[in-house]
């Protein structure tokens, strides 16, 4: 009989950082979505926009797979149905006076913009009302030394944002929940990940 080998590796641990080409992006379904770690995210015109700083507690990811037990005529176990499933995500957007972080938390229809002048600086007009936020494709990236994560979500909407504090005590931010949709392969999302040991 051969014994388990340990599987025990300090170097395959991470802590995920911002990157610094970006740590969240978002942009139209129909960009194209990176299938790696390491590709480079499609920008410009029609791409994929940068919304700059979140807060210390980075992204949270929650998977939902809500199931009823099943049980048999004497009380035993059976089964387990899954009901659902289902991915949520939430960060807080810092970069406040940003127009795409307005447009992220509030619809991009309801942010506008003016440009500075000599009497007045870049301004920012945002609509608030209840129309439902846009449906766009989310990248998330992260680094920790040489290893590399990024999460990708094909489809996904803010459906709530939360309380925006405007005090002196701290920075104004955008505490924003995003739900996935399934893709065409029935896929809420994908994660990537890159130990960065080349050979």
């Amino acid at each position: 009989m051969t014994a388990p080998v340990s599987a025990q590796n300090v170097a395959q641990l991470i802590a995920p950082s911002p990157r610094t080409t970006g740590s969240v992006m978002w942009g139209p379904t129909t960009v194209t979505l990176p299938t790696t770690s390491y590709a480079t995210l499609t920008g410009g015109t029609g791409g994929l926009v940068d919304l700059g700083y979140l807060d210390e507690n980075g992204l949270k990811q929650k998977e939902d797979r809500s199931n009823t037990d099943v049980f048999a005529w004497g009380g035993d176990l059976v089964g387990t149905l899954q009901d659902k499933y289902s991915r949520t995500m939430t960060f807080k957007l810092m970069q406040f006076n940003n127009k795409d972080v307005q447009a992220a938390a509030h619809g991009i229809a309801n942010v506008s913009t003016t440009a500075a002048t000599t009497s007045a600086g870049n301004e920012i007009a945002v609509k608030l009302n209840a129309a439902l936020l846009d449906t766009r494709a989310w990248v998330f990236d992260g680094v920790y030394g040489q290893q590399l994560c990024r999460v990708v979500i094909p489809i996904g909407r803010i459906v709530q944002i939360g309380d925006i504090d405007m005090t002196h005590k701290m920075f104004s931010t955008i505490e924003c929940t995003l739900k996935a949709y399934p893709d065409a392969n029935r896929n809420h999302g994908y994660m990537y990940l890159n130990d960065g040991a080349v050979v």
